[in-house]
């Protein structure tokens, strides 16, 4: 196939540009803001199609030169024909033209893929985050169907249910490798919560959780995964009636704030670390979240705070987990008992009432 030309994309770009600007010009007196801000939008797509192609067109085939030599010692000459792949970005698809370097019935080494990092399929690695975005938010075909509404992109069910699954693969190794801040840059206190969240499961795996049922028991429909959260916070003293105007009335403290000129006192965590598994037991899921806080502070030298809700087993857990450490202050989650007492002060005294209030 033939190599992008830097002259053939800049002339699609530009052209594409003009079609945006004609189009403001011809329609600004009928349609309506967000008629026209729609319609822009639209047309900002083709010029970044082209301002991609133009990329790859100034960045070659990938020659290096005449043959290069793999691994194991073996010459491989380079091919004739440039060898395509599709490239499928946010603004959409078009075919990238490779140098290839192998011998008949040897694997090839294709030297663009890495000095661009292509990504192993062809769905760009950015496409494949907003992908991810969305999956975790709505189902497969939902998702499919933003693609379709926003980018005029055809994205199939399958290909989000395939970046879902390969999504984590790397999770653990990149949290391994990450350099963690400096510790003039860390808050001065580690934190670790844990919380247990009921995850809908799809009817074939909720079968699987307990195969036989007794006497009037109901198939489970949910499984409980482990949330953990490690991160570094500095302390923000605040007296009890300030944060009680916060859970109970946080308007009224947030226009307080802005009349007196004060900044938003909540406490702002660093270097956060989640993890949640349905697969991995509790412990296994508070040992990972354990070893990154040892990871920020291996001499046990900072404060552990830990964050957790009323469930009896998860404090036992985390009690003979962090004995290590010498100050280990507990800290019970008010956010979770605050919905059931606007339950009990609406029933009692009626709905946004200044008693229930009170």
């Amino acid at each position: 196939m033939e190599a992008l030309e830097v002259e053939t994309s800049i002339a699609e770009g530009e052209q594409a540009l003009q079609a945006l600007i004609t189009f403001v010009r011809d329609n600004a007196g009928k349609l309506a803001a967000h008629e026209a801000e729609q319609g822009i939008f639209k047309r900002l797509l083709p010029i970044g199609l082209a301002a991609m192609k133009l990329y790859f067109a100034q960045r070659g085939p990938g020659d290096v030169g005449p043959a290069v030599t793999r691994a194991d010692g073996m010459l491989l000459p380079r091919e004739q024909k440039l060898r395509g792949r599709d490239y499928f970005s946010i603004f959409g698809k078009f075919k990238v033209a490779r140098t290839c370097y192998r011998v008949p019935g040897e694997p090839g080494i294709v030297p663009l893929d890495a000095q661009v990092n292509l990504p192993e399929r062809c769905y760009s690695y950015f496409l494949q985050e907003w992908m991810t975005l969305f999956e975790v938010e709505h189902p497969f075909k939902e998702s499919a169907g933003f693609f379709a509404q926003l980018f005029d992109l055809e994205v199939a069910e399958s290909v989000l249910m395939e970046v879902a699954k390969e999504a984590p693969q790397d999770y653990q190794d990149f949290y391994a490798q990450r350099p963690l801040s400096p510790e003039d840059t860390a808050g001065a206190l580690l934190v670790v919560s844990f919380d247990g969240k009921g995850v809908p499961m799809i009817k074939e795996d909720a079968a699987k959780l307990k195969a036989k049922l007794g006497t009037g028991e109901k198939r489970q429909k949910k499984k409980e995964a482990l949330v953990g959260v490690s991160d570094t916070v500095d302390p923000k003293p605040r007296s009890p009636e300030a944060l009680a105007e916060l859970l109970v009335d946080p308007e009224a403290a947030r226009a307080r704030r802005q009349r007196q000129g004060e900044q938003d006192e909540a406490p702002r965590a660093q270097q956060v670390r989640r993890v949640a598994s349905l697969v991995r037991t509790k412990q296994a899921v508070m040992e990972l979240i354990k070893a990154d806080a040892e990871r920020r502070d291996p001499q046990h030298r900072q404060p552990l705070v830990v964050l957790l809700d009323g469930a009896l087993g998860l404090w036992s857990l985390v009690t003979k987990l962090c004995k290590e450490w010498k100050r280990v202050p507990f800290v019970l989650d008010i956010m979770h008992v605050v919905g059931y007492l606007w339950s009990a002060a609406n029933a009692l005294f009626g709905e946004a009432s200044q008693a229930g209030k009170h």
